[in-house]
């Protein structure tokens, strides 16, 4: 595939996207060893984010017009933002709990539960190949998750915090994409992730005790870095290049976001460490469900 073919798919955008993506649980566990609760850290990010969404949309949408949203786009957009408002909290509290490298692992199976997603919408089974791709990315899971098979305990509650976040963001991912090109990608990300904003206003600041709003200018200084870095400037650029790529293609593209965040993970915290069996568990991962696009003609 040729450089021009990428940058007019828009996998140039997702591939940039995604990498800054995965720095996201890095930055979040630098935030943690701050003494920053994950209800304080969400409110935060997305106090921070929004007003720069915003401000990017007025930016990039200049001189555009604006064609109202139809009952059923604000809809849409409130179930989106619900939607990643769940997601991420499950998110950053499988980070809380599971680590940098083996929370990202589990999100990064929403790709197979997308799978059952389509599934359901067109009443059929998929083919074998499919089904093979489901039970590998399992396999591997288990691999690097079963009790026992590694250094330490991993509870259950970080793997339902992780799984939620993975099938809640699998619903987000179908729902969002017929969003983006009657809306554009950028009107999408103001409307979504304002409503995100709106429901952690609603439902985590009134339980949140004002001391934990308070945090170090370390902290804040990394809260910088991941909204910039790991939230706005990607959410513009995937939501972009989704709207001009192959859906297929995008999505076996962003399975090497987890390998950027095992291999800072690895570099960056004395903790983070994946034994063999781990290893193996995350190779048999990423081939699986990245194989989960390559097989889609065939299922």
């Amino acid at each position: 595939m040729n450089t021009r073919h990428w940058l007019r798919s828009g996998l140039a955008l997702v591939a940039v996207a995604t990498f800054a993506m995965a720095f996201k649980g890095i930055f979040a566990r630098l935030i943690y060893q701050q003494q920053v609760s994950v209800n304080a850290l969400l409110i935060w990010r997305f106090a921070l984010a929004v007003p720069l969404f915003w401000a990017g949309a007025a930016w990039l949408n200049r001189g555009k017009p604006k064609p109202p949203l139809s009952r059923r786009q604000w809809l849409l957009c409130g179930f989106t933002g619900m939607l990643f408002f769940v997601s991420a909290w499950c998110d950053f509290h499988a980070i809380d709990q599971l680590g940098a490298s083996l929370s990202r692992l589990v999100l990064y199976l929403f790709p197979a539960m997308v799978m059952v997603l389509e599934t359901v919408e067109q009443r059929r089974l998929p083919g074998w190949p499919r089904l093979l791709v489901f039970a590998g990315a399992w396999l591997g899971t288990a691999l690097l998750l079963l009790p026992g098979w590694h250094g330490g305990a991993v509870g259950v509650a970080g793997l339902a915090f992780g799984f939620g976040a993975a099938a809640c963001y699998a619903v987000f991912w179908r729902t969002s994409q017929s969003l983006t090109r009657p809306l554009g990608s950028v009107r999408f990300n103001q409307l979504s992730n304002s409503v995100t904003l709106i429901a952690m206003l609603v439902f985590l600041l009134p339980a949140l005790p004002a001391s934990e709003l308070r945090i170090s200018a370390e902290a804040l200084g990394w809260m910088l870095l991941m909204v910039v870095f790991s939230t706005v400037l990607p959410f513009f650029l995937l939501f972009e290049g989704l709207s001009r790529a192959n859906a297929a293609e995008a999505g076996m593209l962003s399975m090497f976001g987890p390998v950027v965040t095992v291999v800072v993970a690895l570099m960056v915290f004395p903790d983070e460490r994946l034994s063999p069996l781990q290893w193996l568990g995350m190779v048999v991962v990423l081939v699986s469900v990245g194989s989960l696009k390559l097989v889609k003609g065939r299922a």
